[in-house]
């Protein structure tokens, strides 16, 4: 079946596809800023009135590429974890992003940028309450969707702040900083609190793990 500018969706997919992996490369090697729609058209060959057509603009490229690697960690974190509780998965999945943060600068320059962007933060949070569906919804840590987003959008407030401290001149122990991010994480879900010193220390002993799944994420193509 064709659109309305004679594209199959099969090809729309793989344009998309090729679309959303150049705009990674050139993020990482480039930056938010100095990747532009014309350096995304260069480097991919997709014409420009393609791009326009899949995407409104780089900031709703840049917004799927983010949805599309949080959905990847979810699912890697499943695969590595799969007889850990959704608390702890939920709390890894955390552990993920603020990791890769540590890690690369070229990626933190990038989030920064993600975060600084309405659009893309709201995407974050939405993206953050469907993972809390998918690891609570039939726990006992189940709740409404509403609840879901109010503790995602402190949540990953709190996120952007840790993000934040990393460019501050001021020395901080930033992994101290991490530990309360991710006791926050599970305080928002009224664990006790020696439930929740427990999964902060066994996510910090596999921080290895975490900064594994963090570069393989920003490595691999979008669609594989």
């Amino acid at each position: 079946m064709k659109n309305q500018v004679g594209m199959s969706e099969t090809h729309r997919q793989e344009v998309r596809r090729r679309i959303l992996n150049v705009t990674k490369e050139l993020l990482v090697k480039y930056g938010y800023k100095k990747t532009t729609i014309r350096l995304i058209v260069h480097h991919s060959g997709v014409l420009i009135g393609s791009i326009y057509y899949i995407f409104r603009n780089k900031e709703e490229i840049f917004q799927s590429i983010i949805m599309e690697m949080v959905d990847n960690a979810l699912r890697k974190i499943d695969a590595h974890c799969p007889e850990e509780s959704p608390a702890f998965r939920y709390a890894a999945a955390c552990a993920v992003e603020i990791r890769e943060m540590e890690a690369a600068p070229i990626i933190r320059d990038v989030y920064k940028e993600g975060y600084d962007s309405p659009l893309v933060f709201e995407s974050m949070v939405d993206q953050y309450t469907h993972m809390c569906h998918h690891y609570f919804d039939g726990t006992p840590l189940a709740a409404r969707d509403e609840e879901y987003y109010e503790r995602m959008l402190l949540l990953k407030g709190a996120m952007r702040g840790c993000i934040g401290e990393l460019y501050f001149k001021k020395q901080h122990d930033h992994a101290r900083s991490r530990r309360r991010l991710l006791s926050l994480a599970l305080h928002l879900f009224h664990l006790p609190e020696e439930e929740i010193t427990q999964i902060v220390e066994r996510i910090e002993l596999q921080n290895d793990l975490w900064l594994t799944i963090a570069n393989e994420l920003a490595m691999r193509p979008i669609g594989e």
